[in-house]
């Protein structure tokens, strides 16, 4: 009998740890900060990005908080999968942390991603922040780039190839392509670039 309580009490006590180690908070480097009114209620609200140098992987984690009529931020998102750990199995990813900006009610996220620049845009609807426009320029290394827009709103997505020398004609391509239901902040990485691209 003694014996069973021993080893109830050691798991409860390995659980209660676990759970206590779990709940530390090592994302500590504040990277980023930007403000701007994301909800359009005439307050500035604010993105963070912090690092967790712990970590081996050196995660990166994105809130979100929106400033209450009390002066006091309510944060409404907070997730460490949207941007891309600085490591991943030991090695440097050499991509560059994302920017976020407001602009307008929109929360825009700059990123390049194996020297491709990305931009992403959200709108906050119905408590979720939902992907509306990507648009993305890519760089031959040579004398042209091909910039691609995408209007999830519409399907309609837009490539333009254009020559760097003045004068060379232009190549435009559309077509339509329709996502439903958008995509989120919260799935982004789930759904990746490649499916608008």
């Amino acid at each position: 009998m003694k014996k069973i309580v021993v080893f109830i009490l050691a798991f409860a006590q390995t659980v209660v740890y676990a759970q206590q180690k779990k709940l530390k908070d090592n994302f500590t480097i504040q990277i980023r900060l930007e403000e701007g009114d994301l909800n359009k209620d005439g307050l500035k609200d604010k993105t963070v990005i912090t690092m967790d140098t712990i970590d081996a992987s050196v995660p990166l984690r994105l809130q979100i908080f929106f400033l209450q009529p009390n002066k006091k931020f309510k944060m409404v998102f907070s997730s460490t999968d949207v941007i891309e750990p600085q490591y991943v199995n030991g090695v440097h990813t050499k991509n560059q942390i994302p920017y976020f900006f407001i602009e307008k009610g929109y929360l825009l996220m700059n990123s390049e991603r194996d020297d491709v620049r990305y931009e992403h845009k959200f709108i906050y609807r119905n408590g979720i922040f939902q992907l509306v426009k990507i648009s993305s320029v890519v760089y031959d290394g040579q004398n042209s780039t091909t910039e691609t827009v995408f209007d999830l709103l519409t399907g309609l997505r837009t490539e333009t190839l254009a020559s760097l020398d003045p004068g060379k004609a232009i190549r435009r391509t559309k077509k339509k392509i329709m996502i439903r239901p958008l995509p989120t902040l919260q799935n982004l990485r789930t759904f990746g670039n490649k499916v608008y691209f």
